[in-house]
This record gives structure tokens, C-alpha cells and sequence, in this order.
């Protein structure tokens, strides 16, 4: 089981950057901020005007683009639910293994599955509800970051130092904020790049469906056969390393945003669209 990280900066984009320290109050294990809300954007516009309207009255008046990273926020808070955000399957390893990788549920596969339970039952108070939201969006988005669904003994990428632009970091943070901060668009210019995308394809339905397990399996296949394989043997981030990495990511959030909506909309009692 990985230990929880602190980072030492507190501006999105100096977070990829700064140096973690270790602490058992809150952890590195995310996109940055800017993923989870071009996420929950995408996410957004694929709801039904019912379900939208539904999400707004449990997060009174916010929309999940809001709430996207609240879960990071309290983390401090409620320290027990730091392993909720990845899950701990080695890259040798080809499937995953409830008992192995998610024992108790406390990994980011058993969150989800508890905390769309709560979502989905009417008869909840709509505090739980809407907590249960905040969670369900965040971590849907954290599930489709690589590193959070393959590990190599080596905290999830926090351990593996390397050098980026000229600046130290590690791989974990690369890949959550570094190579996308690097794109140099704004959010809402790759929400609108990524939502055209999503009108010219064909397979959206197909993306929509399968399993969160499945979905973190897509991660753990690209941290092994991507995120690592391609590494340069002297840390430094390449350009080629850069050019390969950054599709990717656009696909991860793609599927996240997707997904999310997909999954909103079946808890929330829509039709998936």
C-alpha cells in the first residue's frame, strides 16, 4: 500500500512541480486540478437537463465542475479515505484482483461502487447524497490518470524522479499536471476541443459502457506499455517522450468525461447518452 503524500506548493500550476514530502494526512495520488474540471465539464454537457438540474439541487447550486477536486480538499479531513483515490495493481500483473488490490474496498474501485449506492438511493439524506456525488466525480476522474491504476513499487511514479522542461519533478506529477499544464490551452479550449472530437465519433456508446474495473485496467495497460515503457533511461523528459504522452492524456480525459456523464445519468435515474 503506497503512503500518502503532501505536496509543498499550493497553486495548480506550481503543483507539478514542487517536491512532495511524506505525510499520512493527504497525498499527491491525483490529476491535478485543471483534469478533474475539464473532466466534470465534459461530463457536464452530456447530461440530461434532468439529471443536470438534479446534480445542481444536491450541490446546492454548483455545477460538478465546481466540486471537481473536493475530494483532494478534504483529505486532511477525513485521512481514511486516501487509498479510495488509486488502486495497487502491479504492473505484472494482467487483471484485477479484488482481494489482492482492494481489500475491505479501500481502493478507488470499491469507492465508487459505495459511493454511487449512496448516490442512487432516494431515501438517503441529501447531504450524504451529494457528498457521495463530490466523490463520484472526483473519482472517476482520478481512475483515468495511468498511475493510479499501475503500480511499480514505487508509490505510483512519486518515488521515480525526474526532470521536465529543466525543472525536477516526478512522473507521477508529470502525468498529472506537468504535460498537460505544458499544452498551453486554457480548460475550456480543450473542453471544446475534446467535446468536437466526441461529436465526430462513433464509438461513444461503446466507451460509455463496461465496467469501472475495466476502466482503471485501460490505466494500468497504459502505465505499463506507456507511461513507463517509453521512459528515458536518464529521467529526462524528451520530446519524443512528450509527444507520445500528450494524446493520451487528451484520451484519458476524453473517456473520463464520458464516462462520467454515462455514469451520473444511471445513478441519477437518465438514459445514458
Amino acid at each position: 500500500m503506497r503512503s500518502f503524500v503532501r505536496t509543498t506548493c499550493f497553486a495548480t500550476v506550481a503543483l507539478a512541480l514542487c517536491a512532495p514530502s511524506i505525510s499520512r494526512a493527504t497525498s499527491a495520488y491525483r490529476w491535478g486540478a485543471d483534469g478533474h474540471r475539464i473532466i466534470a465539464e465534459i461530463a457536464r454537457g452530456r447530461l440530461s437537463p434532468a439529471v443536470a438540474s438534479e446534480t445542481r439541487r444536491l450541490l446546492g447550486g454548483q455545477n460538478i465542475s465546481d466540486v471537481a477536486s473536493w475530494a483532494d480538499a478534504v483529505r486532511s479531513q477525513f485521512p481514511n479515505t486516501g487509498p479510495w483515490h488509486y488502486v495497487d495493481i502491479q504492473l505484472s500483473d494482467s487483471s484485477y484482483d479484488p482481494a489482492r488490490d482492494c481489500p475491505d474496498g479501500a481502493c478507488v474501485i470499491g469507492a465508487v461502487a459505495t459511493q454511487l449506492a449512496i448516490l442512487s438511493d432516494r431515501t438517503r439524506p441529501d447531504t450524504a447524497r451529494a457528498s457521495a456525488l463530490k466523490f463520484v466525480v472526483h473519482f472517476i476522474g482520478d481512475l483515468h490518470q495511468p498511475l493510479h491504476g499501475g503500480e511499480r513499487h514505487d508509490k505510483g511514479g512519486n518515488d521515480v524522479k525526474v526532470t521536465f522542461n529543466g525543472k525536477a519533478t516526478n512522473l507521477h506529477a508529470l502525468w498529472d499536471s506537468g504535460l498537460l499544464l505544458s499544452l498551453g490551452q486554457t480548460d475550456a479550449e480543450i473542453v471544446q476541443q475534446l467535446g468536437d472530437e466526441i461529436g465526430r465519433r462513433t464509438d461513444i456508446a461503446t466507451l460509455s459502457g463496461g465496467t469501472v474495473a475495466s476502466w482503471v485496467m485501460e490505466s494500468h495497460d497504459i502505465a505499463r506499455d506507456i507511461v513507463y515503457h517509453n521512459l528515458p533511461s536518464s529521467l529526462e523528459i524528451t520530446p519524443a517522450y512528450s509527444d507520445l504522452a500528450r494524446p493520451v492524456i487528451y484520451e484519458r480525459l476524453l473517456r473520463g468525461g464520458v464516462r462520467l456523464g454515462a455514469t451520473l445519468e444511471r445513478a441519477l435515474g437518465g438514459a445514458a447518452r
